[in-house]
């Protein structure tokens, strides 16, 4: 076997293979200078706005920027607790949950009462109930009066959907079965379900009416 060549004499050919295309030539035009023109500063706009948006301290100043940006009938969403899970809505929506008791004929007009959050484009109005951690704290306790004091109330907004239709998902079959038991046991279930109409969302004045007990509340978190 012959010798194998040193590596000395394979370098040069390797640089030469890998080398395809000529050099580029030198540029021959000079580049414009870095420093701004004499003819004034750059016109282009800020990056970010000069004066910032005050935000409101009450709830009728959040509720007049709400109105100003939105009508009942759009431009408006709501976090709604209904039947144990949150749903984010609009008007004119086709909500399906699972079936509602007691049963309510079709057409008849159903009220949100736990209402965590309303806003629209830009505001939005929160309840201490929208945080995830304050939710989870007041499910499970079976304190249904603790719901008042933490959604929003109906003197801010309000909400009503109409009952669709009640209906029901194919059959499922459920085969439960033991080894050298002897035991077989087929389940059949039928999963109920109503179909929900969401309406306009209303927001009120944000003042208290004077025929409820307590002090009047100005803002809510």
């Amino acid at each position: 076997m012959p010798p194998r060549p040193p590596m000395r004499a394979i370098a040069p050919v390797l640089a030469r293979a890998l080398q395809t295309t000529a050099p580029l030539p030198p540029p021959t035009s000079t580049l414009p200078p870095s420093t701004p023109s004499a003819a004034g500063p750059s016109t282009l706009p800020p990056l970010l706005p000069s004066a910032s948006t005050v935000l409101p301290n009450t709830t009728p100043e959040a509720l007049r920027l709400l109105k100003s940006q939105s009508s009942s009938s759009s431009g408006l969403y709501l976090l709604a607790r209904l039947h144990s899970r949150t749903y984010l809505l609009h008007p004119r929506d086709i909500l399906t949950v699972p079936t509602l008791k007691p049963l309510s004929p079709p057409g008849t007009t159903l009220s949100l009462t736990r209402i965590l959050e309303v806003g629209s484009r830009e505001y939005a109005i929160r309840s201490p109930a929208a945080d995830g951690k304050t939710l989870r704290k007041t499910v499970g306790t079976g304190e249904e009066g603790g719901w008042e004091t933490e959604t929003i109330p109906p003197w801010v907004a309000q909400c009503e959907l109409t009952v669709l239709e009640h209906t029901k998902s194919p059959m499922e079959r459920l085969l439960k079965k033991k080894r050298r038991k002897g035991y077989e046991k087929t389940i059949e279930h039928k999963q109920g379900w109503t179909r929900l109409r969401v309406g306009d969302i209303v927001l009120g004045e944000g003042v208290r009416p004077e025929t409820e007990a307590g002090t009047q509340t100005e803002g809510l978190a």
